[in-house]
C-alpha cells in the first residue's frame, strides 16, 4: 500500500495538468461524403459521415444516425498505439521525459487515470485480470504487459508496478491471466504456464507449430490455437494433463484466439471452416462445422443467435478479398455475407458494427446484413470496442472519442 501512495499523488498531478485538455468535439469539423468505403455499402442508400484527423465527430452530425458522442479526450501528444482491456483504453504515447509512455484512459469518463513508463512500444495488447467478486476487495485488478522479455504486472487502479517476471523464452502472444497462473505462447512453438505466486515457469507444452494468438482462459482451463492447425485444451495449473486435456485438429493453420461461451468453443481456421466444439473434459465434441470458402482469420464474435466471422483471401496481396459472414449459432448454417469488411467491432442481437477495409465504421442489420450508416474513420489509428454498443475512435494526433448508440 505504501508503494502505491506516491503513484497516486503523481497520478493526481497528471490529471490536474491534463484536465484543461479534455473537452467535446465541435460541429464545425464535419463534412459529408456521398460514397461509402465498401462496395457492399455503396450498393445501398446509407448515411455517410467523414472523420477529419484531429477534429473528430460531433453530436450534431451523429445524432440523426442514432448515435451519441459520450466524451472526447484530447491527449497532449501523438498516439503511437491504442488498446482496449476490461472496458478501458490504454494508449502508448510520449512525454518530455519518456519516448514511450503507457496511459490509461477511463472508458466510462474519458479521463486519464495514470501513466507508466515504457522502454519500447508494446509488441502485444495489454490484458487485465479481474478477481472473483468474493476476493476482489483484497485483490485489485491486475494489468499485464510484455516488454523486452519481461512480463509486467501493474496495479490497474493506480498504475504502480506490482512485480516483473523475466522469461527465458521468446514470448509470442499477449498474456492470458488466470487466478494463479499466466498462460502465454512462445515463438519456440511452446505453451507456457507461469506462476503468479512463484513468478517462474511451472509447466510447458510443445506443439507442432507457431503460436501467435493469445490463449483464451476460462475457469481453470486454457484454450490455445497453434499454426499446426490444432486447438489445445490445457489446465492453467498443470498444462497438458492426461485425462483432463485434449487436442482438436483442423486441416490448416489457426491464427486467431478461440471464442468460448459456456461450454462451447468457436474456432476459425485457414482450412476455410468455422468449428463449434464442446469441451467434455478429456476430449472435444464437434457440434458443427461450416465451410465458408475462404480462410477464417478472425476470432468468432457471438451475438444473439448469430456467430460472425471475417474471411480473408490474401492470395492477391495488393487487393485482398475480405468478407463478413453471419452464421446461425445453432447449426452453423450461413445467414448472409457482405464483402469489404475487415472485422466485427461489436454486435448485438439486432445490429452489427463492422470495420470497413479502408477504415470506416459501418452499421449493418443483423437480420440480413443490409447497411444502415457509415462513419468514415480512415483518419484514425484504431477503433476500440468498449461494449456491445460503445466504440472509441482514436486519432494519432491525440484525439479519442467515445461513440455510443442512443438508448
Amino acid at each position: 500500500m505504501n508503494s502505491r501512495a506516491p503513484l497516486a499523488l503523481v497520478a493526481s498531478i497528471i490529471l490536474t495538468s491534463l484536465a484543461p485538455l479534455i473537452g467535446c468535439g465541435s460541429g464545425n469539423y464535419w463534412r459529408t461524403d456521398t460514397t461509402p468505403d465498401s462496395e457492399a455499402v455503396a450498393s445501398n442508400p446509407v448515411d455517410v459521415t467523414s472523420y477529419r484527423g484531429g477534429e473528430g465527430f460531433s453530436d450534431h452530425q451523429v445524432g440523426p444516425l442514432g448515435l451519441n458522442i459520450d466524451w472526447s479526450y484530447h491527449h497532449p501528444g501523438r498516439i503511437q498505439q491504442a488498446f482496449e482491456a476490461n472496458g478501458n483504453i490504454y494508449l502508448v504515447s510520449s512525454s518530455k521525459s519518456n519516448d514511450h509512455l503507457l496511459v490509461k484512459v477511463s472508458g466510462e469518463s474519458g479521463l486519464p487515470q495514470w501513466t507508466y513508463p515504457l522502454q519500447v512500444p508494446l509488441d502485444f495488447a495489454p490484458s487485465v485480470y479481474v478477481y472473483p467478486e468474493e476476493i476482489r476487495g483484497e485483490n485489485p485488478d491486475e494489468l499485464f504487459i510484455v516488454e523486452r522479455g519481461l512480463i509486467h504486472c501493474i496495479d490497474d487502479l493506480y498504475g504502480a508496478r506490482n512485480y516483473r517476471i523475466r522469461c527465458n523464452f521468446p514470448i509470442s502472444t499477449s498474456v492470458a491471466p488466470g487466478i494463479d497462473y499466466l498462460v502465454v505462447g512462445g515463438f519456440d512453438m511452446r505453451i507456457y504456464g507461469v506462476s503468479k505466486k512463484d513468478r517462474f515457469v511451472k509447466w510447458t507444452y510443445l506443439t507442432a507449430g507457431g503460436i501467435t494468438a493469445t490463449p483464451t482462459n476460462v475457469g481453470g482451463r486454457s484454450f490455445v490455437s497453434s499454426e499446426d492447425g490444432s486447438i489445445y485444451c490445457v489446465r492453467q495449473g498443470g498444462g497438458y494433463t492426461k485425462g483432463d486435456s485434449w487436442t482438436f485438429k483442423t486441416l490448416s493453420s489457426i491464427e486467431t484466439s478461440p471464442t468460448v461461451s459456456a461450454d462451447r468453443i468457436y474456432i476459425g481456421s485457414r482450412d476455410t471452416k468455422l468449428y463449434c466444439l464442446t469441451d467434455v473434459g478429456d476430449e472435444s465434441y464437434l457440434n458443427w462445422q461450416a465451410s465458408l470458402g475462404l480462410p477464417v482469420l478472425s476470432s468468432p464474435v457471438l451475438a444473439g443467435n448469430s456467430v460472425y466471422a471475417t474471411l480473408r483471401d490474401d492470395r492477391i496481396s495488393d487487393a485482398p478479398q475480405q468478407v463478413l459472414a453471419c452464421l446461425d449459432i445453432a447449426d452453423g448454417s450461413e445467414k448472409w455475407r457482405q464483402d469489404g469488411f475487415s472485422r466485427v467491432v461489436c454486435a448485438t442481437r439486432d445490429e452489427v458494427w463492422a470495420a470497413g477495409a479502408s477504415g470506416s465504421l459501418n452499421s449493418l442489420d443483423a437480420e440480413d446484413g443490409s447497411p444502415r450508416w457509415t462513419l468514415d474513420c480512415s483518419g484514425a489509428v484504431g477503433m476500440l470496442t468498449l461494449s456491445t454498443t460503445v466504440v472509441a475512435v482514436v486519432d494519432g494526433t491525440g484525439l479519442v472519442q467515445c461513440i455510443s448508440k442512443q438508448r
